[in-house]
């Protein structure tokens, strides 16, 4: 219930209850702020397939792009001309690696293993790699939330149940607890001296100082919270003294990026089932990187993993079960569909043109199909000043 670690064996079931087949457009245009259409987006390209889990990805220089199968713990480029090579393969079998990002020709992930698996070493190992090769270990995030474990003070669960009404709790939900020590560093992000990291273990925002590694928090994320209806308490085989309560999930941060404003905007998933019976839960919210302030920017998203924010400050959402990309228009609070896609992973922006990981997730006993792909967005983007260095 609790981490972002995805299963392989529950994704077919998953994938057949989305139905959903090859690439699609959506629906039709939406509306920005001030009446502003976005239009539909242009006919998506395939830029590379037969993927193993491709959960992230980040565009590098002369319209490189690269990306991660987390599964076979590889770190991998595209060029300009559709070849994909390994640049990073993980330092032991079975460690996953993850959270790309990309800035002034350095290229930064995660190395993770032990997420959510106690007693198993768990390790987040933040490292570096240039475009000759040479990679670096940075800072174990593991090592800093075992000795620091920032969200330790926080209740989660039910927060106003009587130790009666506690006892009552099925054992397969945490009645009442407070946050555990657990570390997966799932999306990077850098700034001018410290990376950015959104840690889906920790529930939490932490940066790391890239040239002594020392970690500090940025920020507890808010935990997601369902009140408990008399009907939901039923279904999930909760006793009736739990019905008119709030039960308080864990935050799981999945991404991060940099906004105009000069905030991070972080996507987040609810920390507990994913499904029709709880309702769209995931949330996308903006953090201060130095003030640990957080303000919610949207909510109501399926299983939001990976955003981009727009030279224009639209902000670009994969609902990994939602099976589309969202977008949350600068200026609004609502995200509306933008493109349907099956197992949308991950989502970066290049001028005008949005690229995505899709089809991310294998089934039972198939092959990998996950696909890189690109968008051409057709928003007027080109009008605004680059973000991204590698906006070429």
């Amino acid at each position: 219930m609790r981490r972002i670690i995805i299963r392989v064996s529950t994704v077919a079931a998953l994938t057949a209850l989305m139905g959903m087949g090859a690439v699609g457009l959506g629906a039709g245009p939406v509306q920005a702020a001030g009446n502003k259409p976005l239009p539909v987006p242009g006919v998506p390209e395939t830029l590379a397939s037969g993927l193993l889990s491709p959960l992230s990805l980040t565009l590098g220089s002369s319209q490189s792009v690269y990306f991660t199968q987390n599964f076979a713990g590889s770190l991998d480029k595209l060029d300009a001309k559709g070849a994909v090579s390994t640049v990073y393969q993980a330092s032991v079998p079975g460690h996953e690696v993850g959270a790309v990002s990309s800035r002034f020709g350095r290229t930064y992930f995660a190395e993770n293993a032990g997420a959510g698996e106690d007693p198993a070493p768990n390790i987040g190992i933040i490292k570096s790699i240039t475009s000759a090769g040479k990679v670096r270990s940075i800072a174990d995030v593991a090592q800093y939330e075992a000795t620091h474990n920032p969200d330790a003070s926080v209740t989660y669960g039910f927060r106003d149940l009587d130790a009666a009404c506690l006892q009552q709790i099925p054992d397969t939900l945490p009645g009442s607890y407070t946050g555990v020590t657990d570390s997966h560093p799932y999306a990077t992000e850098p700034g001018l001296f410290e990376i950015y990291v959104a840690d889906a273990g920790g529930n939490d925002i932490v940066a790391v100082n890239q040239f002594t590694g020392r970690v500090r928090t940025v920020a507890v994320l808010p935990p997601s919270i369902t009140h408990v209806t008399a009907a939901l308490a039923a279904s999930f085989g909760l006793p009736d003294c739990a019905a008119g309560h709030d039960y308080y999930f864990e935050p799981v941060p999945t991404d991060i990026r940099w906004g105009r404003d000069g905030w991070l905007y972080v996507s987040t998933l609810p920390g507990g089932p994913e499904g029709a019976a709880l309702g769209a839960r995931g949330s996308v919210y903006k953090v201060s990187p130095w003030f640990s302030t957080v303000r919610l920017v949207a909510s109501g998203l399926v299983s939001p993993t990976g955003l981009a924010v727009s030279r224009s400050g639209d902000i670009y959402v994969a609902e990994l079960f939602g099976g589309q990309i969202s977008v949350i228009p600068r200026g609004t609070s609502t995200a509306q569909p933008f493109l349907a896609v099956p197992l949308p992973a991950d989502v970066a922006i290049r001028g005008g043109t949005l690229y995505a990981t899709v089809n991310a997730l294998p089934g039972d006993g198939t092959p990998p199909a996950g696909q890189i792909i690109k968008v051409p967005l057709n928003t007027g983007d080109e009008n605004y000043p680059s973000m991204n260095q590698y906006d070429d």
